[in-house]
This record gives structure tokens, C-alpha cells and sequence, in this order.
């Protein structure tokens, strides 16, 4: 009788794992599978709009804008204009490479002038940001192939992640 007691107290420890969702997969159920590639453009932007355009069919609510477009303080001589991708994000790690992957690969097919790419998702944890030079982007792109989601973030210039990490 010394093991029916034992048994039940298995039984539950076991369905209170299985109901807490405790697992050994530690994966988010909404994030995509890693090993992503980035959406390649058929043609060249020549505007921000252009460039937001086409990241709309992959980034849901994408805003894309340069620095000097949207800041009335900036002054041409001094500061870097920077292309800004922003988004909100969920704080899925291989959905969030995949948005940067894609903007990465649109920037590099940008006719106008920046100097820095500033890919930002904003998430209710917090905000993050991965910066590119223009001849990173211009590295990434170069080949023609796909920019990889999976190391698109080991490239970046600079970066300000507590999200993600």
C-alpha cells in the first residue's frame, strides 16, 4: 500500500509541471525558427517611404525615417543622419534578428544618403537598438545574397540590448 501513496504524489508533481508549463523546451511559442534569411528586394529605394514600403510586408508597423527628415535640429555640418528602422517588438529573439535582417538588407539597397543604420524595437521590457555603418551594411549586402537573421546582430557597429540578453 506504500507505493500508492508514492505514485499519486508522482502523478501530481508531475501534472502540476505539466499545467505550469514548465518543459524542457524553453522556446517562445510566437517567435519564428532561427536560421532566417532576410526578404531580398527586386529593385533600389530612392526614398525613406520606398524603404518602409517594402519592410511593411515583413516588419508589422515599421516606421522608417533619416534623422535629418524628422529632427528640425539637425544640422547637416555636425551630426551623422542616421536611417532610423523602428518597430514594436515582442522581445522574440529570432523574430527580432529576422526585422533587422530585413532592414539591413533594404538599406543596402537605398539610393539616398545616410550615414548609420539605427534598426530599434520598442517591447514593454524595454527598447533595443543595433546600429550600422553604411560600409557594414554595405559588407552585408555586397554579394547579393541574403542577409543571415542568425548573425545579422554579431555585425553590428554598436548595439544597446538589455531585451534580448
Amino acid at each position: 500500500m506504500k507505493s500508492v501513496p508514492q505514485f499519486v504524489s508522482a502523478l501530481t508533481v508531475a501534472l502540476a509541471l505539466l499545467l505550469s508549463g514548465c518543459s524542457g523546451s524553453e522556446t517562445e511559442a510566437g517567435d519564428i525558427e532561427p536560421g532566417q534569411v532576410a526578404e531580398v528586394p527586386s529593385s533600389e529605394f530612392d526614398s525613406t517611404d520606398e524603404l518602409g514600403d517594402f519592410l511593411r510586408d515583413t516588419v508589422a508597423e515599421v516606421h522608417v525615417h533619416r534623422e535629418s527628415e524628422s529632427n528640425p535640429d539637425f544640422d547637416h555640418n555636425r551630426d551623422a543622419d542616421r536611417l532610423h528602422v523602428e518597430f514594436p517588438s515582442n522581445g522574440e529573439m529570432n523574430t527580432d534578428k529576422k526585422a533587422t535582417a530585413d532592414a539591413v538588407q533594404a538599406a543596402g539597397s537605398a539610393e539616398f544618403a545616410y550615414d548609420m543604420l539605427m534598426v530599434t524595437g520598442t517591447t514593454d521590457a524595454g527598447t533595443w537598438s543595433y546600429m550600422y555603418s553604411t560600409d557594414t551594411v554595405d559588407e552585408l549586402t555586397a554579394s547579393g545574397s541574403a542577409v543571415e537573421a542568425d548573425s545579422v546582430w554579431d555585425s553590428a557597429d554598436q548595439d544597446f540590448d538589455s531585451v534580448h540578453r
